[in-house]
């Protein structure tokens, strides 16, 4: 028995995203940025690096509220946690990027705190101010990197908070 001859069809598609980044006929080899422009954008973007921790202390001041309005209205807390979720989304994605992994590693921790299956006692709610204190504290600190034996000593007590709270 003969096997039925495979035909096989390459089909090479264009890219793009590279035409739209330098018109029609781009390719790889013949595509070039203006001189100078990565440096500035490099030099806009450690601008922004050194400004990160005036602009984020609005957000933080929003955790801030939203951290009270769950201590003083029991009743709120599932609307206020799914607004705490969000914003330590958008953290855990700002830290790393502007130069404080450790707000990355606190904005994650607290994301997944503040879950669907998240409790509601007093108990929780002093768990997620732990959170917010420790990105406050890396925020106020301008505690950049790992944070060395300072990064060591907040990660332990939003652990043991975690720990007495849970």
């Amino acid at each position: 028995m003969e096997k039925p001859k495979i035909t096989v069809k390459f089909y090479r598609t264009r890219n793009r995203l590279l035409e739209k980044a330098g018109g029609i006929g781009t390719t790889a080899e013949n595509n070039s940025f203006p001189e100078g422009l990565i440096e500035e954008a490099e030099s806009q973007f450690q601008e922004q690096i050194s400004d990160y921790p005036e602009w984020v202390q609005g957000t933080l001041n929003r955790l801030t509220s939203l951290v009270e309005v769950c201590i003083n209205f029991p009743n709120k807390r599932v609307v206020s946690y799914k607004q705490i979720q969000e914003i330590a989304h958008e953290m855990k994605g700002q830290g790393g990027t502007f130069g404080y992994p450790l707000v990355s590693t606190f904005g994650d921790s607290l994301y997944d705190f503040t879950g669907l299956n998240a409790g509601v006692t007093d108990n929780h709610v002093q768990v997620i101010k732990a959170h917010v204190d420790a990105m406050k504290a890396t925020i106020t600190g301008r505690i950049q990197g790992d944070g060395g034996e300072i990064g060591i000593q907040l990660k332990a007590m939003l652990a043991a908070a975690i720990k007495q709270y849970k």
